[in-house]
This record gives C-alpha cells, sequence and structure tokens, in this order.
C-alpha cells in the first residue's frame, strides 16, 4: 500500500528509541552485569533477522495474497513509497520477539528483540538505498544493490536483501544479465 514519508521513514526513528527503552529494561532488572547477556542476546537477533528476512521476503512477500499485491505494486514501482507503516511492522516485531522471550528472561527478551529491531532497520535502510541512492562499483552496497536488482528481474531469487547468505545456503542466487554480487 502506498504510504506517506513520515510513515515511511518512522522506523528509521523509532527503531533507536525502541532499543534504547530495552536497553534501559535489561540493565534495569540487572543491572551493568547485564551487558554480556544483553549483547549476546542482541547479536543473536541481528543473525536471527537475517533468516527471518528471507523467509518473509520468499515466502510471505511472494504468495500471501494481502502482502503479494503489496509486493507486486513495490516491483511495478519500485521508487514509490509501499510498505506496511511503521508503527504496525516495529510493533509486529516487538510483540512477537519480546514477550515470548520475556517470560523467561528480561535481558535476553531486550536483547533479541533490539537485535531483531536492528537487523529489521539494517534491511530498511539497504532495501531503501539500493532504489534511491546512487551505488557504484566499488561502494559497500554495491553487492546488495546488484543482488535486489536482480531480484527485481527474477522474482524466484534473490531474497535476501540485507545480505545474500540465506539464498546461497537455500539455493535461490540469481544474477542479472550474468553479474552476480558478491555477499
Amino acid at each position: 500500500m502506498p504510504i506517506n514519508k513520515f510513515l515511511y521513514y518512522g522506523d528509521f526513528f523509532a527503531i533507536p528509541f525502541a532499543v534504547g527503552v530495552l536497553a534501559y529494561f535489561a540493565f534495569a532488572a540487572g543491572g551493568l552485569g547485564a551487558a554480556p547477556d544483553f549483547c549476546a542476546s542482541l547479536l543473536t537477533g541481528l543473525a536471527a533477522w537475517t533468516l527471518v528476512e528471507y523467509v518473509v521476503h520468499r515466502f510471505v512477500y511472494h504468495h500471501a495474497p494481502v502482502f503479494s499485491a503489496m509486493h507486486d505494486s513495490h516491483h511495478k514501482a519500485p521508487n514509490a513509497f509501499i510498505g506496511v507503516p511503521s508503527f504496525i511492522s516495529s510493533g509486529f516485531l516487538i510483540a512477537i520477539c519480546y514477550f515470548p522471550v520475556l517470560i523467561f528472561d528480561a535481558v535476553a527478551a531486550s536483547g533479541f528483540t533490539s537485535g531483531m529491531l536492528l537487523g529489521y532497520a539494517a534491511y530498511m535502510f539497504v532495501h531503501h538505498a539500493t532504489h534511491h541512492f546512487s551505488i557504484q562499483p566499488g561502494d559497500w552496497l554495491y553487492g546488495a544493490r546488484l543482488r535486489h536488482m536482480a531480484h527485481h528481474y527474477h522474482d524466484d531469487a534473490n531474497f535476501g536483501v540485507s545480505t545474500g547468505f540465506w539464498d546461497k545456503v537455500f539455493g535461490t542466487t540469481g544474477a542479472r544479465r550474468g553479474r552476480f554480487a558478491r555477499s
């Protein structure tokens, strides 16, 4: 669905705020001794995000009726502001990541959710950059741009936006005009 710029860019402001609040919760619950667990949980969430990104892009955006229609709109107008409003996407991530883990450990819940949110922010940034920035060979985002542009030409390949790792694992790496992106 087309959304306004406030909703499109909203997560870039909401996510750092949410991560700050989650870090506060973690350190309020465990003091400075919570730092190692918080950081380990954050890195776990960040790594988990890459798989979630791949699975959601491959199976939800390309096969779930409502989401696939929205994703098709993005493929037809890649520079348009199309997506789910930020408060829904970030709120959903917090709900499915924080509360289930909170049952077991408040510090781990805050760290894992922070990692997932930061992974989501990285995905949004890389995706936005591939469509809106002038990325040239040699730029650090050039590989991501090649991967993602190849996806726009081949719907059955390159579902990872922030990384091509899972495309390699699952054999869905594709190329555009014979040019493969380096991960």
